[in-house]
This record gives structure tokens, sequence and C-alpha cells, in this order.
């Protein structure tokens, strides 16, 4: 997602404004946040099963020894 995007979401969702730092730096975790999800998705919910707990922390750690 670009800054703009999540600029125009922000406006939108909340009625505010963001600068141009702040709409970057929540773009970037926004996609960061959805990679991590992607990464664990095709399991079980491991927001609700602990044993994939270690999945999903290794998945946004960008770690490999899942």
């Amino acid at each position: 997602m670009d800054s703009q995007t999540m600029r125009d979401l922000v406006m939108y969702w909340q009625g505010v404004t963001l600068d141009d730092e702040a709409a970057s730096r929540l773009a970037a975790l926004s996609t960061s946040v959805g990679k991590t999800l992607n990464a664990v998705a095709g399991g079980s919910m491991f927001d609700t099963e602990p044993a994939h707990y270690d999945r999903a922390l290794i998945a946004m750690a960008e770690r490999s020894d899942d």
C-alpha cells in the first residue's frame, strides 16, 4: 500500500489528515502486517490456537527456522 492510499483511507475512516512521514510509516506497517499474516494464513487460525503462535512470531521476525 502506498502512502497516498493510506492517507486517503485514514481521512475517510477517521477524518484525520496524516503528514507525509506518518502516512509512509503507517503504509509500511500495514504492508508488513499483511505479509506476516499471509505467511501464516494457510494454517489453522493461529490467533486461537497457541501451537501456531511460534509460526506467527517466526514469520513476523522474518526468520526461516519454522
